[in-house]
């Protein structure tokens, strides 16, 4: 257990799983096969509070990955790319070079929001080296300076490499204000009547309702897409709209809105759509939408500003006994979300609740959305600027959803939030 003199902490196991205040990962390294990276490039692996939890409650990690398994990551170079440009897309060249442990996910990042995963698996080589390979890709820029970030994985996508940099200045007139793109999901109904909601529709409706209402004066145009009838709400229809997203632009926004269930098995979450019946495993992998799918989707959005808000309880009976029997090949939902904002440079609110909860409901409502709602309305609003913004929004659901959970069902319910990527204003108050 290390604490830093800023405040930022780190606690490690000792075969490399950690838990870390939001900084605490770049202060210390480790050495893998002599060399030396920062535990940072380990986070989408090694990020695991609930493994430290167990570690430190007596339980035992020995059957799980070590750090000194993790093979290298490659080297990535940003490579005959312009500096400046008058136009509003750049071809941007990569030089990745395999130091032994394969090339697996290329993630380009413009201005800290992730806008392209590439994981196309065994990328040709067109480098007269066989161990590097150069990819050039077609990235939208927004008017002005755009800082572009690029890392590379390893072969099984555990540790990333360094970020390479490289800054480009665009000189072209923006048309107009920015626009909002919403994705809104609310599903009550699904092919296993067990998992049956009550307010998951109601819930997506309010907070269509009140984006739309608090966005309208602020963009050039706010386009809210509600997604609610089992047809629509399919794991292949919301794949599709997710993917029609693609053609936003850097300056728009994008806001993913879904109340339904979630769960976590075997190590991945899995936003549960309206096709699904059983809840093993092995359906999930093919019925549901597994994380690193979800990743890939967002990430691949343009938009540079991006705010996801994941409201799910726990589908069927994974109550708590059963998470902490799954903590060893499974992760929380906490954690899922935590490690995903990251990944894709945007700020994610999420509720996990118990099904008793999301049951009950509160004023015709899930908790969490009424007080999300209630944020955007103004009530986020704290220093009175007639705005609210991302950080003012996720402070107050922060704040003001335990509060009510204790008042009204006397049992604790925290959200989870995880601020990555860039501040902006989501609604004008009134």
């Amino acid at each position: 257990m290390i604490a830093f003199e800023d405040g930022e902490w780190i606690i490690t196991t000792a075969n490399g799983y950690y838990a870390s205040s939001p900084k605490g990962d770049q202060y210390l390294s480790v050495k893998v096969g002599g060399k030396e990276y920062s535990t940072e490039q380990l986070r989408e692996s090694f990020y695991r509070p609930d493994l430290v939890n167990l570690a430190l409650s007596g339980g035992s990690l020995k059957e799980l990955k070590k750090v000194a398994d993790v093979k290298p990551p490659p080297v990535v170079a940003i490579i005959d790319t312009p500096k400046s440009i008058d136009k509003s897309d750049a071809a941007i060249t990569l030089k990745v070079t395999d130091a032994g442990g394969g090339i697996g996910d290329i993630r380009l990042y413009l201005n800290g929001s992730a806008v392209m995963l590439d994981s196309t698996r065994g990328v040709k080589i067109v480098a007269s080296n066989r161990n590097e390979i150069t990819k050039t890709y077609k990235l939208k820029l927004s008017s002005g300076v755009n800082l572009i970030k690029a890392v590379a994985f390893n072969a099984d996508n555990t540790m990333q490499s360094t970020g390479a940099v490289h800054e480009i200045t665009a000189a072209f007139k923006a048309i107009g204000k920015p626009s909002l793109y919403a994705l809104v999901i609310g599903i009550n109904e699904y092919k296993n009547p067990k998992l049956q909601l009550n307010y998951a529709v109601a819930d997506s409706d309010l907070f269509a309702k009140t984006l739309q209402q608090g966005a309208s004066t602020l963009f050039e145009k706010v386009e809210v897409k509600k997604l609610s009838s089992t047809e629509e709400t399919t794991r292949e229809n919301i794949l599709k709209e997710l993917k029609a997203m693609q053609t936003l632009n850097p300056d728009d926004l994008f806001v993913f809105y879904v109340a339904s269930h979630g769960t976590v098995d075997d190590g991945e979450y899995f936003l549960i759509t309206s096709n699904v019946g059983s809840t093993r495993t092995e359906r999930l992998k093919t019925d549901a939408i597994g994380q690193s799918v979800f990743k890939e989707l967002i990430s691949n959005i343009p938009a540079t500003k991006k705010l996801i808000i994941i409201d799910t309880c726990n589908a069927g009976a994974l109550g708590e006994a059963i998470q902490v029997a799954m903590l060893t090949r499974g992760m929380s939902e906490d954690t899922a979300m935590k490690i995903l904002s990251r990944a894709v440079g945007s700020t994610i609110l999420s509720a996990s609740t118990s099904l008793q909860e999301a049951l009950e409901g509160y004023q015709g409502h899930g908790l969490f959305t009424y007080v999300l709602a209630e944020g955007l309305k103004g009530k986020a609003d704290k220093g009175k600027t007639g705005y609210v913004k991302t950080t003012e929004l996720a402070d107050y659901v922060d704040n003001e959803v335990p509060t009510l959970a204790e008042k009204i069902f006397k049992k604790a319910q925290y959200p989870t939030i995880s601020i990555s990527g860039q501040t902006f204003p989501i609604g004008k108050v009134r």
